[in-house]
C-alpha cells in the first residue's frame, strides 16, 4: 500500500472519529438544555432530537464500515 493512500485512509478514519465525537458532544449539549422544535413536529421534542442524533451516529457507523471494506478490499497481500 502506498504511503499516500495509507495516509488518506488514516485521515478519513480520523475525520470520522472526530465527527462522531462532535456529534456526541452536540447531543449532550442539546440533552442538557430544554429546546422546542419549530415547524410541524409530530413527536415530543426531546425524543425527536435523540432520534436525529442516533441517525447521525448510525451514518458515521456506516461510513466507518464502508471505509473498512474499501481498505480490506484494496490492501495488497
Amino acid at each position: 500500500m502506498s504511503q499516500s493512500r495509507q495516509k488518506a485512509e488514516s485521515e478519513v478514519a480520523g475525520h470520522l472519529l472526530g465527527l462522531r465525537t462532535a456529534i456526541q458532544a452536540l447531543a449532550e449539549h442539546h440533552a442538557s438544555e430544554p429546546h422546542e422544535l419549530s415547524g410541524h413536529q409530530t413527536v415530543e421534542s426531546r425524543q425527536s432530537l435523540l432520534l436525529s442524533f442516533e441517525r447521525l451516529e448510525a451514518c458515521v457507523d456506516e461510513m466507518q464500515e464502508i471505509l473498512a471494506t474499501i481498505v480490506e478490499a484494496t490492501t495488497d497481500d
